[in-house]
């Protein structure tokens, strides 16, 4: 009997995992329709979350936080902020795109072992800050790449008019043969 519930409750978990990554897979999708649909109002809510996040930041210092880790996640968040510029474009061979990669593994890192010093910390007290002060804004800037996939340096012309394509066929082109044609871009 412990070998049925034991392998029901393995099996329960793997469930449970799939499922939980689908369901944010579709809330990802969802997101980057939205942001497809409102590009002004997607990137208001970046800045807007940019500054609440400063603001928890701020008050987090009250809870005894590092606090050159806590200006470090400020300064890393206003880098971020860089490549609202030209929102949606981002230019992802850009220094300032690339700069903000490298402070965004560098920002989870630095807090990930500050944590790991600290095992008083309840885990979803961890999870909770890590999700909301070192996460929400790069994931909402990658979120935001998504809908300009198309206008990024896969474009091309043909002939007169400047062609459409997804930067991922491009990519994989040399393995997968496609036979769909590129959408033509609008004039602007």
């Amino acid at each position: 009997m412990a070998f049925v519930l034991s392998a029901l409750s393995t099996i329960g978990w793997a469930a449970g995992l799939i499922f939980g990554i689908f369901s944010l897979a579709c809330g990802l999708y969802v997101t980057s329709e939205w942001v497809e649909e409102y590009p002004r109002q997607a990137r208001k809510a970046i800045q807007l979350s940019t500054w609440a996040i400063d603001a928890l930041l701020l008050l987090a210092l009250l809870d005894g936080t590092s606090i050159w880790r806590t200006l470090a996640t400020l300064a890393t968040n206003h880098v971020y902020m860089q490549n609202l510029a030209n929102f949606p474009l981002v230019n992802l061979s850009g220094p300032v795109f690339l700069g903000s990669c490298i402070l965004a593994v560098g920002n989870h890192f630095s807090w990930f072992f500050y944590f790991i010093k600290r095992p008083g910390i309840l885990f979803g007290e961890v999870c909770a800050f890590m999700f909301f002060c070192v996460w929400l804004v790069p994931l909402a800037l990658f979120v935001s790449l998504t809908p300009v996939d198309a206008a990024l340096p896969s474009s091309r012309e043909a002939g007169t008019k400047r062609v459409r394509q997804n930067m991922f066929k491009t990519m994989f082109s040399k393995f997968v043969r496609s036979e769909e044609q590129p959408q033509l871009l609008h004039n602007e």
